[in-house]
């Protein structure tokens, strides 16, 4: 099953809006690894780990973390494409096993 992402918004565990899902970046098998989330009106974009959140009947993508922590993730490359790096960088961000 593939689970569409993009439009949908992003919400914490109290329902808080963080932003929408803008675009997704997938792995090398073709899955869904970091989304891209847009955090409104003239702020930046940031990434998001698809594996720690789940998309609710309602649509909404709920994630463990508040806005504050998104928003202080690496931002967003214009083309949405990570690099080595930026990828070490969220993963300790967001304190992801590896």
């Amino acid at each position: 099953m593939t689970t569409h992402y993009r439009g949908h918004d992003v919400v914490d565990a109290e329902h808080r809006l963080i932003g929408t899902i803008s675009d997704v970046v997938y792995d090398e098998y073709g899955d869904a690894e970091w989304a891209v989330v847009d955090l409104g009106l003239l702020r930046s974009a940031h990434y998001l780990p698809i594996s720690a959140g789940y998309m609710t009947a309602a649509g909404e993508f709920v994630v463990p973390f508040d806005k504050r922590v998104v928003k202080e993730a690496p931002r967003a490359d214009r083309r949405h494409v990570l690099d080595e790096e930026t990828a070490e960088r969220l993963t300790r961000h967001y304190r992801l096993s590896t």
